[in-house]
């Protein structure tokens, strides 16, 4: 239950601050980049947000395209870890004559 209060908590004050950006700033710019104009006015807020979401989204995806395939190799080593886990359990039961062939029961 506090985990849900501090959720709760951490949405009211990413809102407030949100609206307490979106008041301050209202003047409206076009982007400009080298010679090239948007044809459009938007308020500074709205530009800062739209790089916001930008750069997380970019950076979810650059996330995304780094540790997938780690992840396909550590289930891969999983489930050859438990393939062997499997193989020495079965070998484990075995007496001990039985798990080694080789053995002539001789010393």
């Amino acid at each position: 239950m506090t985990w849900l209060k501090t959720l709760f908590f951490i949405s009211v004050l990413i809102l407030v601050f949100l609206f307490a950006a979106l008041a301050v700033n209202q003047q409206q710019v076009a982007l400009s980049f080298v010679g090239w104009q948007t044809p459009f006015t938007l308020s500074i807020f709205w530009w800062l947000f739209m790089a916001l979401l930008l750069g997380i989204l970019l950076g979810w995806l650059y996330n995304l395209m780094r540790h997938l395939p780690l992840r396909l190799q550590v289930r891969k080593l999983k489930k050859s870890l438990a393939a062997a886990e499997r193989a020495l359990a079965e070998n484990a039961s075995l007496p001990a004559t039985a798990a080694n062939p080789h053995s002539r029961g001789e010393d």
